[in-house]
């Protein structure tokens, strides 16, 4: 695929961007019970906010079901370095935030094998900030991407044992990307991309947005009693992203080179992979459910990010491109659901992330490697009401980074990458 030099960010959130939630940038939660586990969600359903991870699961939701909900991210990371130039010790925490991500999902029974569903939710998403005097400025130091998809569905009940679905996602997409131009380095008044303080650095701050559409399909199978198994489907979506790109250059860098770094706009595509999403689960007993999925996700068509100016005057070239070369790669996780009583239900469920990025091609853009993901959760059922809680903790395995001074990577390492998530989805029956 082809895609712009915004996409360096990665994408995220629904309407706010965090520093990291997958492997990759991909976020593959979007409920409260199914953060918890899901395998559950996927295979069995139960709830309106299955149908993010398989649309199928929506014929298990009886009646008219709408679902409201919050999650919230707390990530952190650090870099650390050594200078190209003076072998400095370099050190960079990234900001400490709290995000939001909400979710919100309609399912309606139109009859005894037909339902409808409409879901509101995100899928990718990544996002930083840094220090604007950080050692790796001249890569990133903010980034906000913010993504918002509406899928209508519809679900059919083919037989008692399984049922098929269909539906569309539209996807809005908002990129920023700030980063800092070394323009010293490039006048040759001293080496390029060197860490240490330059008076004479440019900010470049890349905005653009698009709109997209995908399919979604799904299947939700009892093959024998006691066993389940879905699978949901959710293709490609791609952006063609139209924006700005906006300088502010210090006084000498105006009056020396002012047919350079000018405000012009901008555009490129970016295209989000394929995913397919599957789980199998099995009865221990009427109360007791465990479940494996399996998550494949089609990094691979991520080979390469790309940025045409309109003018030439913004930093000298019409177009700029940077390799990534990133693999396909998998989710594996096992899961836990326990109905304690017809009131309250517990979850608890274990991911493996793995990270998709090749080590000839890393960044500061996506933090840290393969990611482990420990998620407990909640539910409890009153009456017409269903309210759910769940908590994750997220460790990221720390990554070494090789020296690209092109690109303002200096020899480093991601180190003691983490992420706390806490959330509460209530679900109301009509």
């Amino acid at each position: 695929m082809k895609t712009n030099d915004l996409a360096k960010a990665s994408m995220v959130i629904l309407f706010a961007a965090s520093t990291s939630f997958g492997a990759g940038f991909g976020l593959y939660q979007g409920s409260a019970a199914g953060n918890a586990d899901s395998t559950y969600g996927t295979a069995k359903g139960g709830e309106p906010g299955s149908m993010y991870l398989n649309p199928a699961a929506i014929t298990t939701v009886p009646g008219t079901q709408i679902q409201l909900g919050l999650i919230t991210v707390a990530p952190g990371i650090t870099y650390e370095g050594n200078s190209v130039y003076t072998r400095e010790k370099l050190s960079q925490d990234a900001e400490d935030n709290i995000w939001p991500i909400p979710h919100a999902y309609v399912t309606h029974q139109m009859g005894d094998d037909l339902w409808l569903g409409l879901g509101m939710y995100t899928r990718f998403g990544l996002g930083a900030e840094y220090d604007e005097d950080w050692f790796g400025r001249y890569n990133i130091y903010d980034v906000s991407i913010k993504s918002f998809n509406i899928g209508p569905m519809v679900a059919w009940k083919a037989a008692d044992w399984i049922s098929l679905s269909a539906g569309l996602s539209v996807q809005y997409f908002d990129i920023t990307l700030k980063q800092k131009i070394d323009a010293a380095g490039l006048s040759g008044m001293r080496k390029a991309n060197d860490p240490a303080f330059s008076p004479l650095d440019v900010d470049q701050d890349l905005c653009a947005d698009g709109v997209g559409v995908g399919v979604d399909l799904g299947v939700m199978m009892t093959p024998v009693e006691k066993v389940n198994i879905g699978v949901g489907y959710h293709s490609q979506i791609k952006q063609d992203l139209d924006g700005e790109a906006k300088y502010a250059k210090p006084a000498p860098i105006a009056a020396a080179v002012p047919m350079l770094f000018n405000n012009t706009d901008i555009s490129g595509e970016v295209t989000l992979p394929d995913l397919v999403m599957s789980a199998i689960t099995y009865d221990v007993t009427d109360k007791l459910t465990v479940g494996l999925g399996l998550t494949y996700t089609a990094w691979s068509t991520y080979d390469e990010l790309r940025i045409k100016f309109d003018s030439l005057g913004a930093v000298g070239m019409k177009e700029k491109a940077s390799e990534k070369d990133w693999d396909d790669a998998f989710r594996y996780a096992a899961g836990m659901t326990y109905k304690l009583d017809d009131a309250i239900t517990l979850r608890a469920s274990y991911t493996y992330d793995e990270s998709p990025m090749n080590d000839s091609h890393l960044d500061y853009i996506v933090p840290g490697d393969n990611r482990h993901i420990m998620a407990v959760g909640a539910g409890y059922a009153m009456e017409d009401w269903v309210f759910d809680v769940f908590y994750f903790y997220e460790i990221v395995e720390d990554q070494e980074i090789a020296m690209n001074v092109p690109a303002g990577i200096q020899p480093s390492e991601a180190v003691d990458g983490f992420a706390h998530s806490l959330g509460f989805s209530v679900t109301r029956k009509f």
